[in-house]
């Protein structure tokens, strides 16, 4: 039997991912942006790598399990995303902060990926 060698690729690209992340982030506060939001869909992108390497042994196989874990992970991040955006609107309607367009969709998209690939592990981890 071969080994499955898609985990490690998984990880060295959460890795490299994490570190374009935290380069540009350092770039971008140095540069004097407070927060560089333009990091976060790396940092995204970075944690879905991370988790993948961990579920992608169970994703490959196309079972009840896998479909259970899907169902429920999307399904929590739908109410955890309504959750964040009514807080988000909250925050622009209060002017608490002062966000543009663009980062407000860079950071729901983080948000989103984040919490999806993040309750697949939670939920696979459970069952």
């Amino acid at each position: 039997m071969t080994k499955d060698h898609y985990p490690s690729i998984y990880i060295g690209a959460g890795v490299i991912l994490g570190l374009q992340c935290i380069f540009i982030l350092t770039i971008g506060i140095l540069a004097g942006d407070l927060f560089p939001v333009h990091a976060l869909p790396l940092l995204s992108t970075a944690i879905m790598a991370f988790c993948m390497s961990y579920l992608h042994p169970q994703f490959k196989q196309k079972d009840e399990r896998m479909r259970l874990i899907r169902y429920k992970g999307l399904f929590f991040s739908f109410f955890f995303m309504l959750g964040v955006m009514s807080i988000l609107l909250f925050l622009i309607e209060a002017t608490a902060v002062s966000l543009n367009a663009s980062e407000v969709i860079q950071l729901l998209i983080t948000l989103y990926m984040s919490s999806v690939f993040i309750s697949w592990v939670v939920i696979a981890k459970k069952h």
